[in-house]
């Protein structure tokens, strides 16, 4: 069922233009990022050059190419909904569980291991640009590699949000808008909360993604790198979860 699942997942033709396309935005913009700080630095103050991080920096380009990943995990199954190939996978292997856990733990190891290069090259990248100002800093650094592997695990978890969503929703479009919020929408709206209301800013997505992968003390309430995981694992699970208790309930 596994190679089942590898072989459709390989035979959607946007998934290699999709990957190309987040790895191209990712590399990119941490290397845009690190040339443009490298030239405004020395202009900087005494505190901003105190919390500078080298290696968050990186991963400017992650704000862009992290939709890519959901948009994946969304056409993984969303696909076979519209074609109505799902029908005939359901006929063949009647636990339908069973064919939504093979999905995701293809999909999982497909993202977690793109992901993990990706986010590698996007660091080495990057700090090639800031080379020239000396702020460079290699894996062996302070939480260095911590962040560029936080890095991969929060693409991962964000793909296999999208197959959640996308069994859910079943419609490409429906399912691909709601990662739109979750990944866009939704930290802009609780970045502008107030008082007793204001903490779902610390606890969407991508701020979750940033303590990920930043290598600075969380500041404002923002949350530490192991909470940042918990929530990266609740936003990947909860939706898998969710569909696998509808997966049966409902008409292919």
């Amino acid at each position: 069922m596994l190679r089942s699942e590898w072989t459709k997942l390989r035979s959607i033709r946007s998934t290699p233009l999709t990957l190309a396309a987040a790895f191209a935005v990712a590399v990119l913009g941490g290397l845009f990022s690190a040339t443009g700080r490298a030239k405004d630095y020395p202009s900087w103050s005494a505190v901003d050059k105190a919390a500078f991080d080298p290696v968050n920096l990186s991963f400017d380009g992650l704000a862009f190419a992290q939709l890519a990943f959901g948009v994946i995990g969304v056409l993984a199954i969303s696909s076979e909904y519209t074609t109505g190939q799902i029908r005939t996978t359901f006929a063949v292997t009647p636990r339908r569980r069973r064919v939504l856990l093979g999905k995701a733990l293809v999909l999982g190891a497909v993202a977690l291991v793109f992901g993990e290069v990706l986010s590698l090259v996007t660091f080495v990248v990057a700090q090639l640009g800031l080379r020239s100002i000396h702020l460079d800093v290699s894996l062996s650094d302070h939480a260095a590699l911590r962040a560029v592997a936080g890095a991969g695990v929060y693409l991962t978890a964000l793909t296999l949000l999208g197959l959640g969503l996308g069994a859910i929703i079943r419609h490409t479009a429906g399912a691909v808008s709601a990662i739109f919020g979750l990944v866009f929408v939704a930290p802009l709206v609780a970045a502008n909360l107030k008082g007793w209301i204001a903490w779902p800013s610390n606890w969407n997505l991508w701020s979750a993604g940033n303590a990920l992968i930043a290598t600075r003390p969380p500041t404002d309430g923002a949350p530490s790198p192991t909470t940042g995981l918990l929530i990266c694992v609740l936003y990947a699970l909860v939706p898998l979860v969710l569909a696998l208790l509808l997966i049966n309930r409902r008409d292919a």
